[in-house]
């Protein structure tokens, strides 16, 4: 349960965190891009400027920056590669870039990566010289960097308060499910008290009378005799039951294996048809269904469900037993034409501390505990358990592995 909350509060601060990053990551992003979008408008006016009037680039670039109030760089570059400031601006502009940079931004705006990095656009003027005109992109780069700083501190924001509500939810519902645990546990210990009481009581009255002698006839001793030592096997099998409960409900999981699951139902469903020669008896089982689990708690859990069939339903009654696969799940079902649960008793993800037999009926054997370790198997293999209204007219338990 502690895990499966961690895990909760993990994917939580994960989703959140996704969600801050890439919806801010995106807008501090475009933001950035739709900014030097703008330098690049304003050098390409320029640009435009200086083609409209060729006879005289250099007032005409001045001319336009000036108009437009543009705080741009503008300098000759002269055929021997020597520059001159004809225009400054916050930009200062050292060394010339590489050859290859210069030749791409006759084309169109690039970015030039210095100790101030800077778009820069070119035009060539007559005479072979070019003009270039560069932007600083310091203050866009300090924004972006400072966004990016707003994102992240927003985004741990966002976690912890993701954080907070995740494990506050958690928390309540821990609560529900333990106060829900508990009631089913006090219903649980009543139900096992009351089993363990009535063979006792039965022992101790036939004990008495066979001690003081009350029971005199041959006949009714050993019929005294007979009743104590089957309630010694009913509390036998009781107690047996008890502590394979106590034993999946330890934390450690048993040692898990794979194994043939197809192979271990055809055999007890074989077994149960064997013992039951009345009952007709149908099988649709997938060859060659593996799974990892324990093969004893297993064996116990389909022997159960057989044992519940044979106790609460007529010796003639129709059993239908079902394992296939539905993608990465197994189907595990098995129906029975007896009568069934009351209207109530249908249910999906049954847990364990539940029962059968509510009635708590000796006359039925057992110990009334077999839906109890049903769940709890399955619940160790990490399943789910539903109880479902058969085709046949009676029970469906089916298990999903």
């Amino acid at each position: 349960m502690k895990r499966k909350s961690f895990r909760a509060v993990v994917a939580s601060a994960l989703v959140t965190t996704a969600l801050s990053l890439s919806i801010g990551g995106f807008a501090t992003i475009s933001l950035r891009d739709s900014q030097i979008e703008t330098v690049d408008q304003q050098l390409q006016k320029i640009v435009d400027a200086v083609r409209s009037n060729p006879e005289s680039p250099v007032s005409s670039a001045l001319d336009a920056a000036s108009e437009e109030d543009f705080n741009i760089t503008i300098a000759i570059v002269s055929s021997d590669k020597e520059i001159t400031i004809i225009n400054e601006s916050k930009l200062l502009l050292g060394t010339l870039p590489q050859d290859s940079l210069l030749a791409a931004a006759l084309i169109s705006p690039v970015t030039v990566e210095d100790r101030e990095n800077y778009r820069l656009l070119a035009q060539v003027i007559s005479g072979g010289d070019r003009l270039i005109f560069a932007d600083s992109l310091s203050e866009i780069e300090e924004s972006f960097s400072s966004n990016l700083e707003r994102l992240l501190i927003f985004t741990a924001s966002a976690d912890l308060v993701a954080i907070a509500i995740s494990a506050l939810l958690l928390a309540r519902n821990k609560r529900k499910l333990e106060a829900e645990s508990l009631l089913r546990m006090q219903q649980f210990l009543a139900d096992a008290s009351h089993d363990l009481r009535t063979p006792l009581t039965i022992i101790k009255g036939y004990s008495e009378l066979l001690s003081k002698g009350q029971i005199t006839n041959p006949e009714d001793r050993g019929r005294a005799f007979e009743r104590v030592n089957s309630e010694i096997i009913r509390m036998e099998n009781l107690i047996h039951d008890l502590l394979l409960l106590a034993e999946l409900g330890e934390t450690s999981r048993p040692i898990f294996a794979e194994l043939d699951l197809s192979d271990l139902l055809t055999s007890y469903s074989h077994d149960f048809a064997t013992l039951n020669p009345d009952r007709q008896i149908v099988e649709e089982i997938e060859s060659g269904v593996m799974i990892e689990g324990s093969l004893e708690h297993l064996r116990r859990l389909i022997q159960n469900v057989f044992n519940n069939i044979a106790r609460h339903t007529p010796v003639n009654a129709s059993v239908k037993v079902n394992l296939g696969r539905q993608g990465t799940k197994v189907l595990l079902s098995i129906e029975d034409g007896g009568a069934g649960l009351p209207s109530g008793g249908y249910r999906d993800g049954v847990t364990a501390l539940n029962r059968f037999d509510t009635s708590r009926s000796p006359e039925t054997g057992g110990s009334g505990l077999g839906l109890s370790i049903i769940a709890a198997i399955v619940s160790e293999h990490e399943g789910t358990l539903n109880l479902r209204k058969s085709n046949l007219g009676g029970l469906a338990v089916e298990i999903i592995f």
